[in-house]
């Protein structure tokens, strides 16, 4: 009978589902770390990244990844382009100290597993599930005080700068009320969208 079913499906969905498999194994080992040690490992990372420029690069031509009808390569130009606009998209959360360089150096990675023309889709995906871990997570009462501390420090410190003034500072490497593992709502967008992409839900 799986004789039967690996001849049905052909070798080239046989290739994707291994490569699917391969980025769901790796997405979990990212979250079960920053989870531990909240740190996303960089060979981890780089691993993933050669690995999606390997598949876009010699697999067979198609759709994407995550394509229903047309699953396949993108070729390694999207793949690459779709990497670089999601590392210069989060760098500059980054700059701005929203978020780590491992969450920065993971989208970039998961851009060139989904390529250019998902993107976007990707983006909205990851924000709406760090969205509800954030939300899920203030039903902590001590941790909902300190975000409520740390909103008031904010501000105060933003009307006595506009005072002229100098009032409270806050800094969020120091002052976080327990920082997100934000490796849980970029692998759940990831997710989700690779979810949807396969019902044929988006294209």
């Amino acid at each position: 009978m799986l004789t039967e079913l690996v001849a049905a499906a052909g070798p080239d969905v046989l290739l994707a589902w291994a490569m699917r498999l391969g980025l769901l194994a790796l997405l979990v080992f990212v979250c079960m770390t920053d989870l531990r040690a909240r740190r996303i490992p960089n060979r981890a990372v780089v691993a993933g990244f050669l690995a999606a420029l390997a598949w876009h690069a010699l697999a067979p031509a198609g759709a994407g990844l995550f394509d229903r009808d047309f699953p396949g390569a993108l070729g390694l130009t999207a793949s690459l382009a779709g990497a670089l606009a999601a590392f210069a998209g989060f760098l500059l959360l980054h700059l701005a100290r929203a978020m780590g360089a491992g969450d920065v150096k993971l989208m970039a990675m998961l851009g060139a597993f989904f390529g250019l023309p998902m993107l976007p889709a990707l983006m909205i995906a990851v924000f709406l599930t760090g969205g509800v871990l954030v939300a899920l997570r203030l039903f902590d009462g001590a941790r909902r005080r300190a975000v409520l501390v740390n909103l008031r420090v904010i501000l105060f410190g933003r009307m006595a700068a506009l005072a002229g003034g100098a009032g409270p500072q806050f800094d969020p490497r120091t002052d976080s009320a327990d920082r997100l593992p934000f490796a849980l709502a970029i692998s759940g967008g990831a997710l989700a969208t690779a979810v949807l992409q396969l019902s044929g839900v988006i294209a």
